[in-house]
């Protein structure tokens, strides 16, 4: 394990360490920046909780959510981020608090450049079903995007990129808060990669902190922070103030947008409030 200390966001404490709160979290990627809203996030609610003093540290090897599902639930880590399905939230603690306000249902794609001319075509599901897309091994969006009748193909996260360099799949569908973001954080790496500009694909969708069945303390924690931070309304003027949140919702407008359904939604979370969702209006 080793401490986050290249964020400059994360606090750590040097009071004594029975009286220091520790988050065990996944490292999933090389890419240092990929994490940086749910670290964010996550040092937020704690303050918003009233913890002062709290250690967060990133595991040393590199996990799949996978795994990542498996350590979760013996305890080996604390946290991590997740598209929800209904077994996640029975095996798992769940924080019922959509951590994009259902953004990550707004999904435009990670292609490559030379197959812009093809997707400009695209007008109906009917279409798109033509192509071949990727998604990480055991993400909940395969699920949903197969039941639309999108074949997807498993890799692991940082290769999907390559696979879209090489053209060995056509699309790395993304929520609209990521998809620039990792292209241009591999610019230098992948040449040939780009979001395309014509397409919004839409499902209900809610990305959730799961938090291991042995950590129960850090679940009560993490749902005080987040009721706190949405009764003072503290939450809403974070998230609307990051800037790649604000570029995000640009994306939106003037895009064909395909609708499709997630099957994988229960019933807990379709009647989730109102107020926790992103409003488009």
């Amino acid at each position: 394990m080793v401490l986050v200390t290249s964020v400059a966001f994360l606090v750590f404490s040097i009071t004594a360490m029975a009286e220091t709160l520790k988050v065990l979290v996944p490292r999933t990627s090389e890419e240092p920046d990929r994490n940086m809203y749910q670290l964010q996030l996550l040092n937020f609610i704690l303050k918003k909780a009233g913890i002062k003093d709290y250690i967060i540290e990133e595991t040393k090897q590199l996990y799949t959510q996978a795994r990542i599902e498996k350590e979760l639930k013996s305890g080996k880590i604390d946290l991590y981020w997740m598209g929800t399905s209904e077994k996640f939230e029975r095996e798992l603690i769940p924080i019922y608090y959509p951590i994009y306000r259902g953004l990550l249902g707004y999904r435009v794609f990670i292609i490559h450049k030379s197959s812009q001319k093809r997707f400009d075509k695209v007008r109906t599901l009917k279409d798109l079903q033509k192509f071949i897309g990727a998604q990480g091994i055991g993400w909940s969006d395969n699920t949903i995007l197969e039941d639309a009748g999108l074949k997807q193909v498993q890799a692991k996260y940082e290769n999907i990129f390559l696979l879209i360099e090489k053209r060995r799949v056509d699309y790395f569908s993304r929520g609209i808060t990521e998809a620039h973001r990792e292209v241009l954080a591999r610019r230098n790496k992948y040449k040939n990669i780009t979001v395309e500009n014509k397409i919004l694909l839409v499902y209900p969708f809610a990305m959730f902190f799961f938090v291991s069945p042995k950590n129960k303390e850090l679940a009560q924690i993490l749902n005080r922070g987040f009721d706190n931070a949405y009764r003072d309304g503290s939450f809403n003027r974070w998230f609307y103030s990051i800037p790649y949140i604000k570029n995000a919702l640009r994306v939106i407008k003037g895009r064909r947008t395909i609708y499709i359904d997630n099957p994988l939604l229960s019933e807990r979370v379709k009647n989730l409030p109102a107020y926790r969702w992103h409003n488009p209006e």
